[in-house]
């Protein structure tokens, strides 16, 4: 796709004329086109999550004390590392959501990525706050999940929370 300047589409007919395999194109449902649309709503929408988080743990003061330091001098991770596997930080409140809806996206996608719950009163809670943010990669490297670690000794508090099932995250075919 990168060499020639192709589609993903594109690149598979090329390749098929090239090694002489026939390439059968399906004409997509009304009903494929939509749940296609949808998936890449929950995946742009799991890309803007993961940048809030990368971005909160750099560049929130608060985040960056104690996020950042539980990465690099707890557990020894350096920066780059950090930055390669796109760790971040969940703030406290529900930050994650507010930004979003104000970017445009929609809570329909917030819920259905697993990142927000949507409460009684049709308000947004975020699912991760105050924690350390690791996102989960599907095998083609789109992000599709996150697990989250607080930082806190209460023991009341769950250790880890991690994305619920949803439609582009199935917890039986990802290796987390």
């Amino acid at each position: 796709m990168d060499h020639e300047h192709l589609s993903y589409t594109e690149a598979l007919k090329f390749l098929g004329r090239k090694y002489g395999i026939e390439v059968h194109e399906k004409e997509e449902t009304a009903e494929e086109i939509a749940q296609r649309q949808r998936h890449e709503s929950l995946w742009a929408v799991s890309e803007f999550a993961a940048q809030f988080f990368t971005d909160t743990l750099f560049n929130d003061p608060m985040s960056r004390s104690v996020g950042l330091s539980y990465l690099r001098d707890k557990r020894g991770f350096s920066e780059e590392t950090i930055r390669k596997f796109g760790l971040g930080f969940a703030p406290s409140g529900n930050r994650l959501s507010e930004k979003a809806l104000t970017a445009g996206y929609k809570a329909e996608y917030l819920t259905g990525a697993g990142l927000c719950i949507e409460r009684d009163n049709k308000t947004m809670a975020d699912r991760f706050y105050e924690r350390v943010i690791f996102p989960i990669y599907s095998l083609s490297g789109r992000i599709i999940a996150f697990g989250g670690r607080t930082l806190r000794t209460d023991k009341s508090l769950a250790k880890y929370v991690n994305s619920p099932e949803t439609e582009i995250y199935k917890k039986s075919h990802s290796l987390y």
